[in-house]
């Protein structure tokens, strides 16, 4: 049988509908108060951190790491419980959690409207012009955490199997049909499924384990597993935690080997404005993750007097050493700039691939200086610099800062655009493959279809009578081989993401 997962509002009739269908069914319940509870044990303040998501911190790569630690804790919570046996979860977004899983049933609940302000304004005690305001900020604060937490669309009906509308049928009615619903064949546990379940258990144990000692807490480690195979990979700066991570992880239930690797690379991205949204962050995840490689980031401000240190945030949330909670406790304005960057940042932790930040001011010297001597650098990202120049100045100086920074880091140096060209895969790119294949069919088929001249050429009468030809054809026909056939593979490999 499937693992049910019922999402709603508050006040919605959802978690009512969950139990009558649990009651039914005789499966167990769970609801999104026992995670929440589950993750305040383990440390992590859900609800401070919904506060301090609520109010958009500037430092957001804390909250990243509380939100990964908070996901570790969900999936554990919800795949014990569903190991025991079959189960009803009630919650907001439970679904996300399990990617890969096939034997579950998505149902999205729709409240009626009337019953739902009535239900709000009597535990409430507000009017009902109070209540309402309240439930449309209440919404609007859920859609802002599960967008936060699972980076979703929780009214994306295409994420769910089934809608509820109770405003159009009783809850018990639902609850009856849900019933035949769940026994269909399209929700049945396979081996597969199962199997899938078990990964993710147990990615989500060596997660918690690796957050809640002090010595891993902070590192920002990639969690995977295959077959009982859990790999752990942590970023070079954090190379002294490495010893750490098998005793922390020596005796964790399933697994039936432990790795431990480092980012195989570096990449080192240099621009002035960091933007989350912009295209160039997609495609350097991208080779990160192709290459396995960590990510640094400097935000290089050329015209600076001086190393502008990463300023407090405005209602930033702070991990305490005590409780593990979340503080509100300092007010400090910070640039929308500024806080694009940390956003960036955030989203490297999120994909694991985050290998530190700064904030670099001054002569092209300064910048130099900044970048970390003992790393290996395998390609440097220069990105947009000198904003304030006009375009051709820019395009001259940033081209004489690469220029700059290639000779001294002994690295290759690309912009941002170079990149976006080498790894973009379009229609040119399907026309370029397709041109290239017919030139080099047809240049084989010329070679194969003459072969009798060709020889006599290369060795026979005609060779020994202008011996100098020879090595002209073979100068000409050669590279062009080579080159069409470099064209076609090298496209071809972009095309599966293999270099």
């Amino acid at each position: 049988m499937p693992i049910v997962f019922i999402c709603s509002v508050p006040f919605g009739g959802g978690k009512r509908l969950a139990q009558s269908l649990a009651a039914k069914l005789g499966y167990a319940f769970l609801s999104r108060e026992d995670v929440v509870a589950k993750a305040n044990e383990c440390g992590i303040p859900v609800g401070k951190l919904e506060v301090a998501m609520v109010k958009k911190p500037a430092v957001r790569e804390r909250l990243a790491r509380l939100q990964q630690r908070y996901l570790a804790v969900a999936t554990d919570t919800i795949c014990e419980k569903a190991a025991e046996g079959d189960l009803v979860y009630y919650g907001r977004a439970g679904h996300f959690l399990l990617p890969g899983v096939s034997h579950v049933l998505r149902v999205r609940v729709i409240p009626e409207q009337t019953q739902r302000l009535e239900a709000a304004m009597a535990q409430t005690k507000l009017s009902r012009e109070k209540a309402e305001v309240f439930l449309s900020a209440i919404d609007e604060d859920i859609r802002a955490w599960v967008r936060f937490v699972h980076g979703a669309d929780m009214d994306d009906l295409k994420r769910y199997d089934f809608v509820v509308n109770l405003e159009n049928v009783g809850l018990e009615n639902a609850a009856t049909a849900l019933c035949g619903i769940a026994d269909l064949p399209d929700f049945k546990p396979t081996p597969v499924s199962r199997r899938a379940m078990e990964e993710l258990l147990l990615q989500a144990r060596a997660r918690i384990r690796l957050a809640l000692d002090e010595r891993t807490a902070d590192a920002d480690l990639t969690v995977r597993s295959s077959d009982g195979v859990v790999t752990i990979s942590y970023m070079p700066r954090q190379g002294s935690i490495a010893s750490a991570i098998p005793e922390v992880l020596h005796d964790l239930p399933g697994c039936r080997e432990l790795r431990c690797t480092v980012a195989s690379t570096n990449i080192l991205w240099i621009q002035e404005e960091f933007r989350p949204d912009a295209g160039a962050l997609s495609q350097i995840n991208e080779l990160a993750r192709r290459w396995g490689a960590a990510v640094e980031l400097i935000r290089y401000r050329p015209e600076g007097d001086g190393e502008t240190p990463a300023s407090r945030p405005e209602s930033a949330p702070r991990v305490t050493a005590a409780d593990g909670g979340v503080e509100d406790d300092v007010v400090e304005t910070v640039s929308p700039a500024e806080s694009a960057f940390r956003e960036t940042l955030e989203q490297l932790v999120h994909e694991g691939r985050s290998g530190g930040s700064q904030t670099v001011a001054g002569s092209p010297d300064r910048l130099l200086a900044a970048v970390r001597p003992d790393i290996s650098y395998s390609l440097v990202v220069l990105g947009e610099v000198f904003l304030d120049k006009p375009p051709a100045a820019r395009m001259r100086m940033g081209r004489d800062l690469g220029n700059f920074l290639a000779g001294r880091l002994k690295s290759p140096v690309i912009g941002t655009a170079e990149l976006s060209a080498k790894l973009r895969f379009g229609a040119g790119q399907v026309a370029g493959i397709a041109a290239a294949l017919v030139a080099l069919v047809v240049l084989y088929a010329l070679i194969f279809t003459h072969q009798g001249p060709l020889l006599d050429l290369l060795g026979g009468a005609s060779h020994r009578a202008r011996p100098w030809v020879a090595p002209l054809v073979v100068a000409l026909i050669a590279p062009l081989v080579a080159g069409l056939y470099g064209l076609v593979a090298s496209a071809l490999l972009r095309l599966i993401r293999l270099e």
